[in-house]
């Protein structure tokens, strides 16, 4: 109902301001219930020309226009009519229009009135007809450049009959980049703004709003980048903006950084892929378009790449890795498509675009569309000044083998000595799809000063490219490049903005992943020998090393020998040790222990493979152990029934099943010395099981708890060998198998090895329950913790490279636990071991360069936004600058200034969160010489 009121006029009929005259128009866009009469309704938008009115019939409210009240808009003197105007006063009165006319009376019978042309005007809430009365002065502009002044954009030069606001241009644009609204939807939303009825008999000026559209976009952009203040022209990503975050000298670097030892700080990456959402289709007649743009942008110039394009001849190579999607299609045409995609290079660690290395696809992604790219990306700004280049490429591995060759044989391309500092790579998703080998070579994990980047930065940028090539694939090809251009400004404005809170949150985030993975180094450290420590040191520094000369180098972070698959030896430490007889009870204790122990050992053990004995025979033995065990007991203690003992029951039973996840667990058990029942249900008493320890027992405590941390040391031990069997056994008979009958052979060892691994993790239950119960130390706990499904799983690694999301993954801890074995007389687990030391020490080194990198990056931030600030206000200081010139450059000056206090503001509060110290107005230096250990 409240909604509803809108529709009546007041009860009483009169106008809302003079009182006098009955009120008859309602004006949609002033803030209130208005109820005006003709007169007040000119008067009230004698400034506001563009409001929306609507007319009472005497039964309903219909649409109506201001023009019809006499509204005029005046040129020239900030609304006041010129005194040389043609305008003259006059009242057009009230008109209704007939009931047949479907526009409800929107235009004027005639093109003038008072004297002045009537325009169609195009503003935000739809489409106006109003009469214009330009200024007559002597010396004023002419009629277009009078309506630019006031805020209209001509639709063209020689006497405009439709313009559009200003207001309505910039909305036009947010709505491109925001909501991908093609032209054609957006007027369409602006008729039916106009006349929802019938939309269709609002005149059309789609083809008028797209050309108007791109001169306005256009405007824009030299206007922001200065070019509005200066008379020359953009050169190449002249109309662009680059990462603030990037190390980039001259921009963003304090003069010092060449003195800086840390070179790998000032290392550039970029990351390239192709996209093949944004294609543009043929179309009939070709393209009869003038651009305003010719590689001022991110899009690289058509010209001299088409040429490029038509005098280079694309080699085939034969891949020496896996044949990718990318080698395969790359000659592979797209039917109605002049343009199947296109190539890109971007940041590797930010995202922003490179100005100028945007270039289009004909067929696949040729090896000679990429050159271009690549060439033009590099050749941007400072970055061919970069002591490294980091290059990371889907297929990095087999581009890379003859990109000298080719960049040699063309005079368009980089110099081959351009390409000494490049470091070549692959993302750390796609390097899963590559063969094991190329895992250690490219991925940036192992690529000294890369941090913590991923490569595959590009992916989410296309995400949201795609929306626009949709749009994008059926205008002209200029048209299209403007488009492109002006999302990845887009996009790049927005990185940049994204800089000030990622950082911030990320600074804080590094530090404590590099503090887990140096944790997680250092363990691994501990289970090592000083030997193999040493070994592997030299080992992983000469790969490093060597890597820029042959990337073969760093094969040694893969397994690189050929192990047999080991036997499982059934491992039983000596658990003796030499009594004193001045500390215990009598002779023999320890033994009879350790009998008991073997006989826990025994309850539940599934036959071996190979064991031929019967399992009633087995169970024979075992009964008679077990009387042996009461029998020691009652030499022991003669004064003791061991039968009357209660006993807590056990934790868990002894499971042998083949269930890699195994959570079985058992509250029965038979009654102690039951020998009606099954001799492996039997419960033995040692002093960890009895409920009310007898006295005489008080003194094995001790020994029982030594004899369990060895009996824990040697599970673990049994567990880690039977886990790597397990790895190797995924890695040789189920990864590498070459049919079915090799696949089912590899998982029937795999169930046969998690029988055993459950059988062990049973008896370390056991183990971890008697030791709480005994009383066990904190620490001893602590040392021991619970063996959890995650940690006995095949080391995904090792076993399969294209395992994907282990790249902050540190093993578990039943690796960094200190045995008393030694692993280097297990060539098997040292091997193992060796691979998971190499790349957690790798994962700590670039955790520790990427907490460094965005400590300075934050620096560098503000550095750009200074530089920026300064840029902009140098540009009121250059020649013959008028005040509105002047005035938009303090305007885009105070524009980056403000950035810069607010990412100093925050950059500062994050660094206040940790031990790192806070940022100074002037910019701070960057020429330590700490390394990243």
């Amino acid at each position: 109902m409240v909604m509803l009121e809108r529709e009546a006029p007041p009860k009483n009929g009169d106008c809302l301001i003079c009182g006098r005259r009955e009120g008859i128009y309602r004006c949609d866009d002033c803030i209130g219930r208005t109820f005006l009469c003709a007169q007040c309704c000119k008067s009230e938008h004698a400034e506001h020309q563009l409001h929306r009115i609507q007319r009472w019939t005497g039964e309903h409210y219909e649409p109506a226009w201001l023009w019809s009240v006499g509204v005029v808009v005046h040129l020239g003197h900030y609304g006041e009519p010129c005194p040389k105007s043609s305008y003259r006063k006059g009242d057009t009165g009230p008109t209704k229009p007939s009931d047949d006319d479907v526009t409800y009376g929107a235009s004027p019978p005639g093109r003038k009135i008072h004297g002045c042309p009537v325009l169609l005007v195009v503003h935000t809430n739809g489409i106006h007809h109003l009469p214009v009365a330009k200024c007559n002065c002597e010396g004023a502009a002419p009629f277009p450049f009078q309506l630019l002044g006031s805020g209209f954009y001509p639709s063209t030069e020689d006497e405009p009959r439709s313009v559009f606001t200003c207001q309505l241009l910039d909305y036009y644009l947010t709505e491109t980049l925001e909501c991908h609204t093609s032209t054609y939807n957006f007027f369409g939303k602006l008729r039916r703004l106009t006349n929802e009825t019938f939309p269709s008999s609002v005149p059309d000026r789609y083809r008028e709003l797209l050309r108007v559209g791109r001169q306005w976009r256009h405007l824009k952009e030299l206007a922001a980048f200065g070019y509005a203040n200066r008379s020359d022209f953009p050169g190449p990503g002249g109309l662009a903006l680059f990462c603030a975050a990037c190390p980039q000298p001259g921009i963003n670097l304090p003069r010092t950084w060449i003195d800086d030892l840390r070179r790998w700080l000032y290392m550039r990456g970029f990351v390239i892929d192709g996209n093949f959402k944004c294609i543009h289709r043929m179309q009939k007649g070709g393209t009869k378009d003038i651009g305003l743009k010719a590689g001022e942008g991110y899009v690289t110039a058509p010209i001299p790449y088409s040429e490029h394009v038509l005098e280079t001849t694309e080699e085939k190579e034969r891949s020496k890795c896996y044949d990718h999607r990318a080698i395969a299609d790359r000659s592979k045409p797209h039917k109605g498509c002049d343009v199947s995609g296109i190539g890109a290079l971007a940041c590797s660690r930010h995202g922003a675009f490179v100005p100028t290395s945007v270039v289009d696809f004909q067929k696949g992604e040729r090896q000679l569309n990429i050159d271009y790219g690549v060439t033009q990306g590099l050749r941007y700004g400072p970055t061919l000044d970069a002591p490294a280049i980091l290059l990371l490429y889907d297929i990095g591995c087999q581009y890379s083998t003859n990109a000298k060759r080719r960049m040699n044989a063309n005079d368009r391309l980089l110099d081959a000595e351009d390409l000494d500092n490049v470091i070549w790579g692959i993302g750390t998703w796609h390097v899963h799809g590559h063969k094991e080998r190329c895992m250690a070579r490219y991925s940036p994990s192992f690529i000294p000063g890369a941090g913590m980047t991923s490569g595959e930065i590009l992916e989410s940028l296309w995400s949201t490219l795609n929306d626009v090539g949709r749009t994008s694939s059926v205008m002209t090809l200029p048209h299209r490049m403007e488009v492109l251009d002006a999302h990845m400004l887009d996009s790049n404005w927005k990185k940049m903005l994204g800089l000030i809170p990622a950082l911030s949150k990320n600074l804080l985030s590094s530090r404590k992943e590099q503090d887990k993975a140096y944790g997680d180094y250092k363990a691994l450290s501990s289970t090592a020998s000083p030997s193999q420590i040493s070994t592997w040191t030299l080992s992983m520094d000469n790969a490093l090393d060597n890597r820029k000369k042959n990337v073969a180098a760093m094969d040694v972070f893969n397994v690189t020998e050929k192990l047999k698959q080991p036997t499982r030896k059934r491992v039983q430490a000596d658990l003796m040790e030499n009594e004193d007889t001045a500390d215990d009870v009598a002779l023999g204790v320890t033994k009879w222990l350790s009998l008991g122990l073997d006989i826990q050992e025994q309850h539940g053990k599934a036959p071996s493979d190979t064991q031929t004995i019967d399992i009633a025979t087995k169970r024979d033995r075992l009964a008679m152990r077990i009387q042996e065990f009461y029998k020691g007991a009652e030499s022991l203690f003669p004064l003791l029934d061991v039968s009357e003992l209660e006993l807590a029951p056990p934790p868990v039973p002894h499971c042998i099943c083949d269930a890699e996840d195994c959570d079985h667990t058992c509250d029965t058990s038979n009654p102690l010395l039951d020998m009606d029942g099954l001799p492996e249900f039997i419960q033995i008493a040692l002093p960890s099981a009895c409920l009310d320890l007898p006295p005489v027992w008080q003194r094995a405590v001790k020994k029982e708890v030594k004899l369990r941390i060895a009996q824990a040391s040697d599970c673990l031990e049994r567990i880690r060998l039977e886990v790597g069997n397990k790895t190797f056994l995924f890695r040789a008979n189920i990864n590498l198998a070459s049919g079915k009958k090799d696949h089912l052979r590899g998982y029937s060892g795999v169930a046969a090895s998690n029988r055993t691994i459950n059988y062990l993790r049973s008896l370390y239950r056991q183990t971890l329950w008697a030791l709480t119960r005994l009383g066990a130390s904190k620490q001893i706990l602590q040392d021991f913790k619970p063996i959890l499904p995650a940690d006995i799983k095949p080391i995904a690694h090792i076993y399969n490279h294209r395992e994907r999301g282990h790249r902050n993954s540190p093993p578990s801890w039943i690796w960094s636990q200190r045995l008393s074995s030694d692993l280097s007389n297990d060539t098997y687990l040292n091997e193992l071991h060796r691979v998971n030391w190499f790349k957690a020490r790798a994962r700590h080194a670039r955790w520790v360069e990427e907490h460094t990198l965005i400590a300075e990056e934050m620096q560098w931030v503000l550095n750009y936004f200074s530089y920026q600030a300064e840029q902009s206000s140098e540009w009121a200081e250059l020649p013959n600058q008028t005040v509105a010139q002047k005035a938009w450059s303090s305007r885009r000056s105070a524009m980056w200034s403000r950035l810069r206090r607010h990412a100093l503001a925050k950059f500062n509060e994050a660094r206040s969160d940790s031990d790192s110290t806070g940022y100074e107005e002037s910019a701070i230096g960057v020429n330590k010489s700490s390394d990243t250990g």
